[in-house]
């Protein structure tokens, strides 16, 4: 039998041979194969934690910040309401019979701007608003986030909502009334062992505190010279097109949108400032992101959810100027709404000003 045996291995010792090479072949494959998957498994599975961590971080502040943007709304109509004073016209043209002619068409070219002057002055004001507030908390919790990069600390779940939470109250600290800052305090404080500078992070928060205090103003004096301007040659009894009055906006943004315009209103800084500090480094970041081209890109788009707005209110494609004027005026509640599908909340969940936040907090 042995002899047999070696026989047949003789006649066939090169297949034997061969098919050795073959299977010791396939056997180191499968091993390396092997090898290289649970090397990448790792590699995954160690990119996680950052990875959710980021996700966490991001998404818990910005949802803290819409709600932010619609507490500051109601101070940002009221400026807007007491600049261009369109119920008090429309009292003296309704109940002061004895005016002259001329008087009453002096009082509807005032009318007449002051409602167009409200429907740019909300659409700029929400918009550069909502830009700045997240583009600051996009900066903040990238910043947050580095941090813990910087440490190579491994936080618990636990631990990142904490950091969450102070974040958020810090936040509402900077802009919402100290009663409602309360109810993110729990036990009279939060504590949390986040190394970024709380001072540093209050003055930079502080931006959008000058942007409704002082920036407002401001830009509600751009508006103001940039509809007169573009109205100039516009008489009451002119009859236009809506195609014509969406151009109209179109030219007054364009006046107003100068280079550095949202620098200027929101955080001016001066040549000889120390850009080597913490505070200035988040400023110059934030400035920059604003007067980026992705920036001005996603204004354009914020813009023309109000001016759309606007025209909605317009039943025909074509009347007089003087018959657009009681339905821009009627407009104003709609545009300054902050009510589901209005033009705030549209703004507010956009892809665009997503993408924009996603921008900010990877650059």
């Amino acid at each position: 039998m042995l002899a047999s045996a070696w026989e047949f291995a003789k006649r066939n010792k090169g297949k034997i041979i061969a098919g050795g090479v073959l299977v010791g072949s396939a056997i180191a494959y499968i091993s390396t194969s092997s090898k290289s998957v649970v090397l990448e498994k790792h590699t995954t599975a160690a990119e996680l934690p950052n990875q959710a961590r980021r996700h966490y971080i991001f998404d818990s502040t910005h949802r803290s910040c819409d709600q932010s943007i619609t507490d500051l709304i109601p101070s940002v109509v009221t400026q807007i309401q007491a600049r261009f004073d369109v119920e008090t016209i429309q009292d003296k043209l309704k109940n002061t019979p004895d005016l002259t002619a001329e008087q009453k068409i002096q009082l509807w070219d005032q009318l007449k701007k002051n409602v167009f002057c409200r429907i740019v002055s909300v659409a700029f004001g929400f918009s550069i608003l909502t830009l700045t507030l997240k583009a600051q908390i996009s900066i903040l919790a990238a910043d947050t986030c580095a941090q813990f990069e910087e440490r190579n600390k491994k936080p618990t779940w636990c631990e990142m909502k904490l950091i969450s939470e102070f974040y958020i109250f810090q936040f509402r600290q900077s802009y919402i009334p100290e009663s409602m800052s309360s109810m993110f305090v729990k036990n009279g404080s939060i504590q949390t062992d986040n190394p970024m500078d709380i001072g540093n992070r209050r003055i930079f928060l502080q931006c959008v505190q000058y942007f409704t205090l002082r920036g407002i103003p401001e830009l509600m004096e751009f508006v103001a010279e940039a509809v007169s301007a573009e109205l100039q040659h516009w008489k009451l009894t002119d009859v236009k097109t809506k195609h014509e009055m969406r151009d109209f906006f179109d030219k007054v943004s364009y006046r107003i949108s100068f280079s550095g315009l949202l620098t200027k209103l929101v955080a001016p800084l001066d040549e000889d400032v120390n850009a080597g500090s913490s505070v200035m480094k988040l400023l110059l970041k934030l400035t920059n992101n604003l007067e980026s081209s992705k920036s001005i890109h996603v204004l354009s788009s914020l813009l023309d959810f109000y001016f759309s707005a606007a025209l909605k209110m317009v039943g025909q494609e074509e009347q007089s100027l003087v018959k657009y004027v009681p339905a821009f005026s009627n407009s104003f509640p709609v545009l300054t709404s902050t009510a589901f599908d209005s033009p705030l909340f549209n703004s507010l969940y956009s892809s665009d000003i997503h993408q924009f936040s996603v921008y900010v907090f990877n650059s």
